[in-house]
């Protein structure tokens, strides 16, 4: 319990880190703007920077270099990822209040879930948690992410025998609530507990009762990806859970960006499909099996994700080889 604790935590090291190799790569790269003069009706480039109190200008030439051009790109997109990186910095320097642990009442989730069977059942761990959990288990870079909603797949149909998920969790000190769509969340201890089912073919509203679960189940559409490849982790003793592949995930998360409905996390997304990209990259059972999901999805699924992988480029300036490296995989 304690090392899935210290995994959770927030890391300022990493964004001491992550400060550190961006700053040492601007030190290496040209600054300034490109600025175009016309002269007897031709063409002509100057490179002007700031050096000291006074801006000077160095004369490029009729064309302008593609390195030169792709360097005082990667200027930029570091620069912008610098100024977030600080604002984070900062953040965790003036944090004042008492962080609330939210490991305790998961694990205690967890544990019931799997006393229950629920795992074989096809219950999953789907969104931020499940990426924590890939980091407590799985060789992944550390990626410092919080979260206080706990995301559980429902399967449909479901199979297993009947349990009260809802008395399960009042007696843990959740409160029951519910969407204005009727679905229903719990919250307590810290944490907000939302349930999800894939939508019905027919699309129909409002959502359904699941009488043998005791729950009304948000119902969302895509998520076949994450129920059809999934991995169970064991957290401790007599503590599993059921997540999706850590190839499923990054997929989802990589279509998800590009939806509408997402734009407001459009960003989170990315960054942990990316952090789980390495990890496909560098465990080659974990390659192959990114390669034969991504063989079997349709072209939608395939041109939102590349788009995804192009916008990363820009979010994550630090992660440029492997985000080219994916782009190269996932053609």
């Amino acid at each position: 319990m304690e090392d899935l604790k210290n995994a959770l935590s927030e890391n300022a090291a990493f964004y001491r880190d992550q400060e550190r190799r961006i700053t040492a790569r601007l030190a290496l790269l040209p600054k300034g703007r490109i600025r175009p003069r016309t002269i007897g009706g031709v063409v002509y480039y100057y490179l002007s920077y700031r050096k000291g109190p006074s801006v000077k200008t160095d004369y490029i030439g009729k064309k302008i270099p593609g390195d030169l051009r792709d360097s005082l790109a990667e200027r930029d997109r570091l620069e912008k990822e610098l100024l977030r990186v600080r604002e984070a910095l900062r953040l965790l320097r003036s944090k004042r209040r008492e962080e609330v642990d939210l490991t305790d009442p998961v694990l205690a989730i967890l544990g019931a879930m799997t006393r229950n069977r629920l795992w074989e059942a096809g219950f999953e761990i789907i969104g931020s948690w499940c990426f924590l959990l890939y980091q407590k288990h799985l060789p992944l870079e550390r990626y410092p992410l919080r979260t206080e909603d706990l995301d559980i797949l429902v399967p449909r149909p479901f199979k297993g025998r009947p349990f009260d998920f809802g008395a399960l969790l009042q007696r843990l000190g959740f409160s029951q609530h519910f969407n204005p769509d009727g679905s229903m969340y719990f919250t307590g201890g810290g944490i907000k507990v939302e349930f999800v089912t894939k939508e019905r073919r027919d699309g129909t509203r409002p959502p359904r009762h699941i009488k043998e679960l005791a729950l009304t189940p948000q119902e969302l559409r895509y998520l076949d990806i994450l129920l059809a490849d999934a991995i169970v982790l064991k957290l401790g003793q007599g503590i599993r859970a059921r997540v999706p592949s850590p190839s499923a995930f990054l997929l989802h998360k990589l279509f998800l960006a590009e939806r509408v409905e997402r734009r407001g996390k459009k960003e989170k997304d990315i960054k942990q499909a990316v952090f789980i990209g390495q990890y496909a990259l560098t465990e080659k059972p974990e390659t192959v099996r990114l390669l034969s999901l991504w063989g079997g999805l349709p072209k939608k699924w395939k041109t939102l994700i590349r788009r995804s992988l192009v916008k990363a480029r820009e979010i994550m300036p630090l992660e440029d080889a492997v985000i080219r490296r994916l782009l190269d995989l996932l053609r």
